[in-house]
C-alpha cells in the first residue's frame, strides 16, 4: 500500500502579528507544496528519507504501542523533530497505523527553497509538512474520514503544530495548508476557537518579493513574548492599531473597493513599521525598507508578510500597474518569486496495490 499526501505553502498578507490577539488576517496559500509518501513494508521499521535536511534512511523501530524507537545518530533525531511530534501527536489521537508494521517515510520540502537550493524561504515549511504528514499517516492506518471536515481537522492540526512551536503561533499557516485559497482567518473568543472564511481573489493583485534572507518565525514569536511582558500596555495599542486596520482592509477586499484596500494596506504597513520600532522586532529587512521607500508616493502599496524579514508583498489596484512596479523591482536587484494561488489545499491519496521497494524516493 501506498500513502501519497500534500499540503500547500501560505503567506500572510494582512493581520501580521495582530492575528496572535484575535484580529482578522488574510492569508493565501501559494503554489509551492509539502509532499509525504507512506510505503507499506512487511517488518517493523520505518525508515525516513528527507534529502533536503540530509536524512537517507533513518530508521525508527515501532514497538506494540506504536511508541518509535530511534535506531539512528542524534544528528538525525534533532533534524527529525517536527516528524517525531507528528507521530506522537497522532498516536495520542489514535491515528496511527494499528498493524505493527514498519513503512517508509519519504519526505520533499525543495518547494520552500530558493532556486540556490540554500537559502530557505519564509513560506510556512513546518505546518505544511506537520498537515501532509498527519493527513498521510491518518489515511495509511485507515482513518481518512478524519481529513474530510477540513475545520476539525485544522482544529486538531492547530493544536499539534501550535504545540510543537511553544503555544506562540497562530495557526494561521496551519489553516492555509488545510483549506488553500485566499481565506480570512480569526481566533474567536476566550478560547481562541480558529475560524475561517473563504476569500474571493476577484480585484487582487499582488507580487512576491523575497529579502534574500531567512527569517526564524519561532525566534520572532519568542522575542515579541519576551517584551510584551515588560511592554504590556504598549503591546495592546499597537495590536488594537493593527487589529482595526486589517479588519478595515478585509472589508474593502471583499467589496473589491480596491483603492480603499491598496490605502488600508498602505496604512497598516506604516503601522508595523512602529511596531517593530517600539519592540525592536527587525520587521522591515533593509532590503525591505529599501523596497518600502521604492513604494512610498507611488500607487501601489507594500508591506512585509508574516513575521516579516524574508518575504513581503505589492499590492496594486491592476495588473498593469504591477507589471510597472515589478520591472522596477527587478532592475534594483530584488528577488521577484512566482508564486501563484494554491485554490486546492490539503491533498491526499491512497494506492492499496503498491509494494514496498526501498530505492523508491519521492520526487
Amino acid at each position: 500500500m501506498e500513502v501519497t499526501a500534500s499540503a500547500p505553502a501560505k503567506l500572510v498578507l494582512l493581520g501580521d502579528y495582530a492575528v496572535l490577539e484575535g484580529a482578522r488576517a488574510l492569508v493565501q496559500a501559494v503554489d509551492r507544496r509539502a509532499n509525504v509518501r507512506i510505503v507499506a513494508r512487511e517488518d517493523h521499521a520505518c525508515d525516513v528519507y528527507a534529502p533536503d535536511l540530509g536524512i537517507h534512511g533513518a530508521r525508527a523501530l515501532i514497538d506494540q504501542n506504536g511508541e518509535w524507537q530511534w535506531q539512528c545518530d542524534e544528528a538525525s533525531k534533532a533534524k527529525l523533530t517536527l516528524v517525531d511530534h507528528v507521530w506522537h501527536g497522532m498516536l495520542r489521537e489514535g491515528l496511527v497505523p494499528t498493524s505493527g508494521k514498519g513503512f517508509d517515510l519519504h519526505l520533499d520540502t525543495s518547494g520552500f527553497f530558493h532556486t540556490d537550493g540554500v537559502s530557505k524561504l519564509g513560506l510556512g515549511s513546518s505546518a505544511a509538512l506537520t498537515v501532509a504528514l498527519a493527513s498521510a499517516l491518518a489515511t495509511y492506518a485507515g482513518h481518512d474520514e478524519v481529513i474530510a471536515d477540513r475545520t476539525q481537522w485544522m482544529r486538531r492540526l492547530l493544536h499539534m503544530h501550535g504545540d510543537w512551536q511553544g503555544g506562540r503561533g497562530s495557526g494561521v499557516d496551519v489553516a492555509a495548508s488545510v483549506a488553500g485559497g485566499l481565506i480570512g482567518y480569526q481566533l474567536v473568543g476566550q478560547a481562541r476557537e480558529p475560524t475561517y472564511e473563504a476569500m474571493s481573489t476577484d480585484g487582487l493583485h499582488c507580487l512576491f518579493v523575497w529579502s534574500g534572507q531567512s527569517v526564524s518565525t519561532s525566534n520572532s514569536l519568542l522575542r515579541l513574548a519576551q517584551w510584551r511582558q515588560g511592554h504590556a500596555d504598549q503591546y495592546a495599542a499597537h495590536m488594537n492599531e493593527l487589529s482595526t486596520v486589517s479588519v478595515a482592509a478585509i472589508d474593502a477586499l471583499k467589496r473589491q473597493d480596491m483603492p480603499s484596500f491598496i490605502g488600508l494596506t498602505k496604512e497598516y504597513a506604516l503601522g508595523l513599521q512602529r511596531f517593530g520600532a517600539a519592540c525592536g522586532l527587525e520587521i522591515y529587512s533593509p532590503a525591505q525598507k529599501q523596497l518600502a521607500d521604492m513604494a512610498s508616493g507611488t500607487d501601489v502599496s507594500y508591506k512585509p508578510c508574516g513575521a516579516g524579514g524574508d518575504f513581503g508583498v505589492v499590492f496594486a489596484e491592476n495588473a498593469e500597474r504591477l507589471a510597472t512596479f515589478g520591472r522596477v523591482i527587478v532592475s534594483a536587484g530584488m528577488h521577484v518569486v512566482p508564486l501563484g494561488l494554491d485554490s486546492c489545499g490539503v491533498s491526499c491519496h491512497m494506492r492499496p496495490d503498491a509494494t514496498f521497494s526501498p530505492a523508491r524516493i519521492l520526487t
